[in-house]
């Protein structure tokens, strides 16, 4: 053999299958997540597929339906009875006043007063409030503030409200004696504002406050002068069966809307149906769900595509790994270097270690102690006491520390051994190791080459130093 190869038994690479299984099996963690992640990839593929082809024939049959007209007003009125289920079941699901708890109904009330304003003038001015108030102009309002009350004016508006009282005989007679049409008088309302708990009711109120006093300003200019004042404010918690009524009688329409509806399509032909769903735009109707039968896409279409889905991730994740492990050029195991290599291998660190009978014992058999130990007496045999830790890379915190600990016992047996982490790169190392003259080759599995130990194998026979040995980070 050439001397520049002497370090090398052979330039082929062999294969270990049990090595190959073995690092795939400790990747099953890895492998698991391949598997489900495809699962779920393959299902949802399936589901849009088998939807998209039921939509597809659903939309040519009804282009070739013929209806009679009494099916066709059969079809109208399911359509009209699913758009208004829709919209009832979206005002449920977003209305302020159809989430609170009727039981506990938080309401923040508001007194106003509006003085100095002529008599001939305070109806339309208190009128002008109230409108506003009542009619959507408060939330209109608010929302054009920009403030938190994003939501539909609807939802908003029926929780913003305002009255009058009804005051008793003595007030209204003095109110009447008043015959002067310029004399001054004022006029009394409230505001009433609901939440779904104290703070939120709070929060509305002051807001609603604050639009009604740059509402005031508009109101002088159109109705009369005058001042609006907040003569005082209550939160009231209250038992609104009103409410409950309301809500229990929205609530059962709904149900009843379903179940008529359901009634409706269960009754339709299979053009009807296919007409029903093109004009509803909508692939599921409100109240039924789309059978497995009329989807196709059943138990047992959904567990072959997450079989499949699974079956192909594992194919993928070992086909990938299996690749990557025959054809990248690096270290696979301690064994391999064996075979590959003429120099010693004195076997392979964990660093995720497990405590054994007082010895540092890794997963694969190997120990930190047993290769101390291999150094030792390879040290011993060639008279070594002095030798350098050598690699092509730098050291992690571990390894680092690992190389340190047995350093710290060679030196216990005479034998000194630093540390030199990224060789090639450091210049200034060399003239330190060719004068020790002895280095161990310090490997990482699957980071270290076989051309980076080829190299460093040149270097080192071209300077006369001798590796002793080699130990492999696993």
């Amino acid at each position: 053999m050439d001397k520049y190869n002497s370090w090398k038994r052979t330039d082929e690479t062999e294969i270990d299958l049990a090595d190959l299984l073995r690092s795939l099996c400790i990747r099953w963690k890895k492998i698991a997540a391949c598997a489900l992640a495809s699962s779920i990839i393959f299902a949802g593929y399936g589901w849009m597929k088998n939807r998209e082809g039921l939509d597809k024939d659903l939309t040519d049959l009804a282009q070739e339906a013929v209806l009679t007209v009494k099916e066709q007003q059969a079809v109208a009125d399911a359509v009209q009875l699913d758009q208004e289920t829709g919209k009832l079941e979206e005002y449920l699901e977003n209305s302020i006043l159809m989430q609170l708890d009727a039981y506990h109904k938080t309401e923040y009330i508001m007194f106003y007063s509006i003085d100095r304003a002529d008599r001939q003038e305070l109806a339309s001015i208190t009128e002008s409030y109230l409108n506003f108030v009542m009619n959507g102009g408060a939330a209109d309002a608010l929302k054009k503030s920009g403030s938190r009350w994003q939501m539909d004016k609807s939802y908003l508006a029926e929780v913003i409200t305002a009255y009058q009282k009804t005051y008793s005989s003595p007030y209204q007679i003095a109110v009447d004696d008043q015959t002067d049409s310029s004399l001054e008088t004022d006029a009394l309302f409230y505001v009433e504002i609901t939440g779904g708990d104290e703070e939120e009711a709070e929060r509305l109120a002051l807001d609603v406050q604050t639009v009604l006093e740059q509402y005031s300003a508009n109101v002088r200019k159109a109705a009369g002068s005058h001042r609006l004042k907040l003569v005082s404010s209550e939160k009231s918690v209250t038992a609104d069966m009103g409410l409950l009524t309301q809500q229990h009688d929205k609530r059962t329409l709904l149900s009843s809307n379903k179940t008529n509806l359901a009634s409706m399509t269960d009754a339709f032909s299979t053009e009807q149906m296919a007409v029903f769903h093109t004009a509803a735009s909508q692939k599921e109707m409100p109240g039924e769900e789309v059978s497995e039968e009329k989807s196709g896409y059943g138990f047992g279409a959904a567990a072959r595509y997450l079989l499949f889905g699974a079956v192909a991730g594992i194919f993928v994740y070992c086909g990938v790994f299996s690749f990557r492990y025959m054809f990248l050029d690096t270290v696979k195991s301690a064994e391999e270097m064996k075979r590959r290599y003429t120099f010693p291998v004195f076997g392979g660190i964990c660093l995720e270690n497990r405590k054994v009978t007082g010895t540092w014992e890794d997963a694969y058999g190997n120990t930190e102690e047993q290769v101390l130990s291999r150094i030792r007496s390879a040290c011993r045999k060639q008279k070594i006491t002095h030798l350098y830790a050598a690699s092509d890379f730098l050291l992690s915190e571990s390894e680092k520390k690992c190389l340190e600990r047995m350093a710290a016992r060679l030196s216990g047996w005479g034998i000194v051994m630093e540390i030199a982490e990224n060789v090639h790169t450091d210049t200034d190392l060399w003239d330190s190791l060719t004068e020790a003259g002895n280095v161990l080759l310090v490997c990482r599995m699957g980071m270290t080459t076989h051309r980076m130990i080829d190299d460093a194998m040149n270097f080192y026979s071209g300077n006369g130093i001798d590796v002793t040995g080699a130990a492999v980070f696993l």
